[in-house]
């Protein structure tokens, strides 16, 4: 068998790609230990939300499965104390959420963790080994400003709060690049954030005090008082209960680079104690904004797209799961209808071509027994050690997934048996979009659909999804007297000619 080939990753904190060597070949650690930035559970998240989530899922399963590591994933719940604006002022958006909808910000909490959790199933990502929420953890973060604190890197602004000292901690903002620090000499104070009482422009709230004129519905008790943890100071608490206070990798957003995450790095490496050569987390990963139409995401642009909206116009969540692979994670994607179309046609050949393959061997793929590793995978099928070795390389190469999707094509044109077992093994460990089965919601031949009938289509899921239902019922009645029948099913819906 060849050279194990070590895992490459764009590292940000050091600003290159780098071999991940874990900490668990060089310490007494059990595991491989990642770190995710969740979701703030006030609002349906958007696709652009999704592709840090399909990022996550990943680089989780190709640690687990193509790596071979035992691995402990953490992906954190925000659920108090992330204000509308990062510079610690504006609404706690759980708050605001509750104004919007009018029931209480523990009820907004509890209504898009569940639609969060129904997005990782429709999207085939596995919950991760430990998701915790931040209101569970309110004392694990007292403590740790308690930690900062006795260290001297506080400062109290009364009737405001408990702000980290930025000026104090070594290399602060060191995550921004190797500029770091003539960026933040040229930050002039309330250029980035407004400074009321802050001492320097980039410090930030560890933990709010509750407006004395109003009663705020998500609060808590603490040494200094009624009040709510700041955002950032939840992550720091978090992974280190569940991963230490050193770890293998942090993933998240590319928008967190120049905020969030410099503040969890100042914290926790003060909190902690800062180490040159063995720094809390050792690899820093980001994946890049999802575009649309070649621009910003936006709820005021009309464009933040959510699966639901895409389920109505006929797409299946699965279709969004194999777009994104069709870009690098750390690379801007552009989300278009075009782009979205293509990946449904692509999905849906390639299970055509699997199905008909399978039908000619006479096989039953869940009569396949296949190893978990990839590794495993080359001992199983000698034979398919070169295709299996590309794979490998792909997804090693910074998690390569268009180099990765290259490959099958080949695999699936008069696949042999073990080619089959192949492609299975990477569907059911790595791809999960079920090349196996066809779960397209629209079931129907959509090439076999005149344009004309599926615009009507699309233009009643559209009306749906506003709950304009006459205008639905309306496109509905259209359809039918062109001599089409339509038919919603889970997902979408189905169009037959009658």
């Amino acid at each position: 068998m060849p050279e194990k080939r070590r895992l490459q990753v764009y590292n940000t904190l050091t600003h290159q790609k780098e071999n991940f060597i874990p900490l668990l070949e060089s310490e007494q650690a059990e595991f491989v230990g990642m770190y995710s930035c969740g979701p703030t559970v006030y609002r349906s998240p958007t696709i652009g939300n999704y592709r840090a989530f399909f990022t996550a899922d990943l680089i989780r399963n190709v640690l687990k499965y193509i790596c071979g590591y035992p691995v402990k994933a953490v992906m954190n719940l925000t659920d108090v104390g992330h204000l509308t604006d990062d510079g610690d002022h504006g609404e706690d958006k759980l708050e605001k959420g509750a104004k919007r909808e009018g029931i209480s910000a523990r009820e907004v909490a509890k209504k898009y963790e569940e639609e969060f959790f129904n997005g990782l199933e429709k999207m085939h990502i596995e919950r991760f080994d430990v998701m915790p929420k931040a209101t569970d953890h309110i004392q694990q973060q007292i403590e740790m400003i308690q930690a900062l604190e006795e260290k001297g890197y506080t400062y109290t602004i009364p009737n405001d709060g408990i702000y980290m000292d930025s000026s104090k901690v070594r290399e602060y903002g060191k995550l921004m690049g190797p500029n770091y620090k003539k960026r933040i000499e040229n930050l002039n104070a309330g250029e980035r954030v407004e400074m009321g009482g802050k001492k320097n422009a980039t410090d930030f709230a560890l933990w709010k005090f509750s407006p004395t004129q109003e009663k705020r519905q998500m609060e808590r008790d603490s040494p200094r008082g009624i009040g709510f943890p700041g955002w950032h100071i939840e992550c720091s608490a978090m992974s280190s209960e569940y991963l230490g206070k050193r770890f293998d990798l942090h993933h998240g957003g590319a928008d967190h680079i120049t905020v969030h995450h410099p503040n969890e790095i100042a914290q926790s490496e003060s909190a902690f104690g800062y180490d040159e050569k063995h720094p809390r987390v050792n690899y820093r990963v980001h994946n890049q904004f999802l575009q649309v139409d070649g621009g910003k995401m936006g709820k005021s642009l009309g464009n933040a797209y959510t699966l639901e909206d895409l389920e109505a116009k006929g797409y299946s969540p699965l279709d969004l799961r194999y777009f994104y692979f069709m870009a690098q994670y750390a690379n801007f994607q552009n989300f278009t209808r075009d782009a979205l179309d293509q990946a449904k046609s692509t999905r849906k050949n390639l299970q055509k071509k699997i199905e008909k393959a399978v039908k000619e061997l006479s096989l039953d793929p869940n009569s396949f027994s296949l190893p978990t590793t990839l590794q495993d995978l080359i001992k199983e099928l000698p034979t398919q050690e070169t295709t299996i070795l590309a794979i490998d390389e792909a997804l090693k190469d910074d998690f390569n997934t268009p180099k990765l999707i290259a490959l099958l094509p080949t695999l699936v044109n008069s696949p042999t048996i073990e080619q089959l077992k192949v492609v299975l093994w990477l569907d059911q460990y790595i791809l999960k979009i079920w090349l196996f089965e066809d779960n397209t919601p629209s079931s129907s031949e959509i090439s076999e659909i005149p344009a004309e009938i599926m615009d009507l289509a699309n233009q009643r899921a559209t009306a749906k999804a506003e709950k304009n239902y006459t205008l639905a019922d309306e496109l509905r009645n259209q359809i039918q007297e062109k001599g089409y029948d339509i038919k919603d099913i889970p997902g979408g819906f189905e169009i037959k000619k009658v």
